[in-house]
């Protein structure tokens, strides 16, 4: 008979935050809480639609079981516990569901689980995570000049965009992946990479030996989904001729030396030709490249000499290592390298 009462007393309350037990416990018996799961874990939250948790755990010995959700910080939340499923006679496992929308923090939450027989109260609680990860797009990407000479640096460009609340905008701070597939080729090959800037835009060069197809990758984060850029074919074509002038720089200079991490760092230079004589060479693509300790030179950014052979530019100092700027030669004039100025960046 006190089985039949249990039950009803179970069935009458099912979907309020605190369910009575029932009288099988005796009065101020101390009840138990154990086996505590949420699944799935952590909550990924990959949609509008949201992803709904499941809440479960075992009881014994309880008068009235209530359980709450809460995010970091934030405010708890009564979860409706499903009508229990009783083992064996002093053994309770009582569920609960819940949907995560986009809406829901992301981050660390509680669970709190609340047992009470009397004047015995027994409280245990349980962190999982919630990860609200964003669908991405590579927008504009694109390869230049079309087509490219052998060996010659093909400039490669895009912008990483994420979903978010309030749209689409650029995400910052990721590495993008250049691949290449050859003409005939099966599979793409990463070739390079870039971060993106806090507009999600992204930029590199690498030198350009056959034809083929080039495209970007994202690989995710744990908030960002990955995403694969359209390609773009580029034809190579055979090297220019060998050119007849030789070309320098001079006064090649990083400064400031030592610069603070994260400071701009400005190069000043001139590129020369000659022609009975050295003189400024004007109007011309110069490339800036970085090599840390230990590594090997890298594309930084492109830049062009004035009217007189004169350039400058800057860009964020991150790391220490050394700088050169680089000229790939054109139809008239050879390519030529500046020394390297090495340079060191304080934290």
């Amino acid at each position: 008979m006190l089985k039949r009462i249990t039950t009803a007393v179970l069935a009458a309350v099912v979907g309020t935050a605190t369910l009575v037990a029932g009288p099988a416990a005796h009065a101020d018996t101390a009840p138990s809480i154990s086996h505590i799961d949420v699944s799935p874990s952590p909550v990924v939250v990959t949609g509008w639609a949201g992803t709904t948790a499941t809440f479960a755990f075992v009881t014994t010995n309880p008068a009235q079981v209530s359980a709450s959700i809460a995010p970091s910080g934030g405010s708890a939340k009564p979860l409706t516990l499903a009508p229990p499923q009783v083992g064996i006679p002093e053994s309770t496992r009582w569920t609960a569901t819940e949907k995560f929308g986009r809406s829901a923090p992301a981050g660390e939450w509680t669970l709190r689980i609340k047992a009470v027989n009397g004047s015995a109260v027994k409280e245990e609680s349980r962190t999982f995570t919630v990860r609200q990860v964003w669908d991405t797009g590579i927008a504009g990407f694109g390869a230049s000049p079309e087509p490219v000479r052998r060996g010659e640096t093909l400039s490669l460009s895009g912008r990483l965009l994420a979903d978010g609340l309030h749209g689409r905008r650029g995400l910052p701070d990721q590495k993008v992946y250049i691949e290449f597939k050859p003409a005939g080729g099966s599979h793409y090959t990463r070739v390079g990479y870039d971060y993106t800037n806090w507009r999600g835009e992204f930029s590199t060069g690498v030198r350009a030996w056959s034809t083929g197809w080039w495209r970007a990758e994202f690989a995710g984060s744990d908030t960002a989904g990955p995403s694969v850029s359209d390609t773009d074919q580029v034809d190579v074509v055979a090297p220019r001729p060998r050119p007849r002038h030789s070309t320098r720089f001079v006064s090649f200079d990083a400064t400031p030396e030592p610069v603070k991490y994260g400071k701009y760092l400005s190069f000043r230079g001139a590129l020369q030709v000659w022609d009975a004589g050295w003189e400024g060479y004007g109007n011309r693509r110069v490339t800036l490249w970085f090599k840390g300790s230990g590594g090997h030179w890298t594309y930084v950014k492109t830049t062009w000499t004035n009217s007189t052979g004169k350039l400058w530019t800057k860009t964020k100092a991150v790391r220490s290592g050394s700088w050169k700027f680089v000229f790939d030669g054109d139809g008239h004039a050879k390519g030529s390298s500046s020394k390297a100025d090495s340079v060191r960046v304080k934290r």
